[in-house]
């Protein structure tokens, strides 16, 4: 089961103008280094909507031409696990020029539902094959490596009242740049966290990965740090599963900062919202989000043994910050989790439990300015899952604020959500207005 990143053989993975989508298309070798992102707006009755992105060309604004498909390969993307996040799903390059919109074609939506805490993949009826998207302001292509965010409006884009339900995707696209001090990248201009995918080549100073939508190369240093079992690059072997954080250079291409191991070659790594547990913890299930397997018909939900020698591992990125318990007894429903196994049996036996960033939408209240309390939905998936009618947010230095909370307002906040008893808190990477 699988997922996820790129660097300095970016000509190998460049993307392909010649108009045809397979991994066998003419590669295009000119033009400027650009990473495609996905992101999501949450609809918090949504434990998982994937998509799978066949094609996306670029409308051009005379003199400039459109450009061909700019995927070499189509792109499966699940987009919950995303919201209040970006990801990269596709890597190369794109001719300069002023463009004023996209057409993306796409196919085989699949989503998975948490009603009054019953779990159900309805059938769903998309509309159309074709979106065509119209910029909010014209995206210009200079020489200078850039990013182009696709950002799904999940709300408009699913009528869950509709059965089948209706599907019609809905995405904001906009165009960031790498900053100039490489301490103030963001996921949505350079800064890569989480990255996950089985090894496929090895080419020191590079690595390549195979993640869940492509192939991404990156290079390493004597910066880039290696952990979990791994001290330098040739330790790596082709097939491990490997989590990847990087940073964006100048010239477009991704330089590892920390290459940490998932499991070997016989592993694998599932990842989702836990929706049953037992006490003492022996087995957890979670819905399934994504994995490493990349299956054509993956589980709606996952069992996962537990044992005592599961490792439980929180890991806060760049966030400053005192964690409070995650372990056996100190998990609970509505957690995002990742499952790490050196073993592919059914049902996987969890090797170790990472506890896993998500996102959560409510109203606020006790606003400080250090945190605020969040009354989710009580029909969200989170809330009838968790049961929990309240989340104490607290900021985390180095967190990213994008939107002030104010007391009444609605607002998303995604990070850590750790369980103690029944009370939930969250330890919070970034909020927004979920838009």
């Amino acid at each position: 089961m699988k997922r996820v990143l790129f660097a300095s053989l970016l000509s190998v993975l460049a993307l392909a103008f010649a108009g045809c989508s397979s991994s066998k298309a003419p590669v295009q070798v000119t033009g400027t280094a650009a990473t495609l992102q996905a992101g999501d707006a949450t609809n918090d009755q949504v434990a998982k909507f994937e998509l799978t992105i066949t094609s996306i060309t670029l409308t051009g604004v005379s003199p400039t031409a459109n450009t061909a498909n700019l995927l070499s390969e189509p792109a499966e993307i699940e987009f919950s696990h995303l919201a209040g996040s970006l990801e990269p799903f596709s890597i190369g390059h794109i001719p300069q020029g002023t463009y004023s919109g996209a057409t993306i074609m796409v196919s085989n939506p699949e989503v998975v539902v948490v009603n009054n805490g019953v779990i159900s993949k309805p059938a769903v009826n998309l509309a159309s094959s074709t979106v065509n998207v119209t910029f909010a302001s014209n995206i210009t292509v200079t020489s200078t490596p850039l990013f182009l965010n696709f950002d799904l409006d999940l709300t408009k884009s699913l009528d869950l009242t509709k059965n089948p339900v209706a599907v019609t995707p809905v995405f904001n696209v906009t165009s960031t740049m790498v900053p100039a001090d490489d301490n103030g990248e963001n996921d949505d201009d350079g800064e890569e966290n989480d990255v996950h995918g089985s090894v496929k080549s090895i080419a020191a100073p590079n690595f390549t990965i195979t993640t869940e939508s492509t192939d991404i190369t990156f290079a390493t240093n004597s910066s880039t740090r290696f952990e979990d079992g791994l001290t330098q690059l040739s330790d790596l072997k082709v097939g491990e599963i490997v989590e990847v954080d990087a940073m964006t250079q100048s010239d477009g291409t991704k330089l590892a900062t920390k290459v940490a191991l998932e499991s070997d070659q016989n592993g694998e790594e599932a990842e989702g919202l836990i929706s049953a547990l037992d006490s003492p913890l022996t087995t957890i299930t979670i819905i399934h989000q994504v994995d490493s397997e990349n299956s054509a018909n993956p589980p709606t939900t996952v069992n996962i043994g537990v044992n005592s020698s599961t490792q439980f591992v929180i890991r806060p990125d760049k966030l400053s910050m005192t964690a409070p318990a995650f372990d056996a007894t100190h998990i609970g429903k509505g957690q995002r989790i990742e499952v790490d196994s050196t073993s592919n049996a059914t049902p996987l036996v969890a090797t170790r439990i990472k506890l896993r960033e998500q996102a959560l939408v409510g109203t606020v209240s006790n606003a400080t300015s250090t945190g605020f309390t969040l009354t989710p939905s009580p029909t969200s998936a989170f809330a009838t899952l968790s049961g929990a009618t309240s989340v104490a947010v607290t900021f985390a230095s180095g967190s990213n604020e994008v939107t002030t909370p104010t007391n009444g307002s609605t607002i998303r906040v995604r990070g850590l959500v750790f369980v103690n008893g029944t009370a939930y808190s969250m330890i919070a990477a970034r909020s927004d207005n979920d838009d």
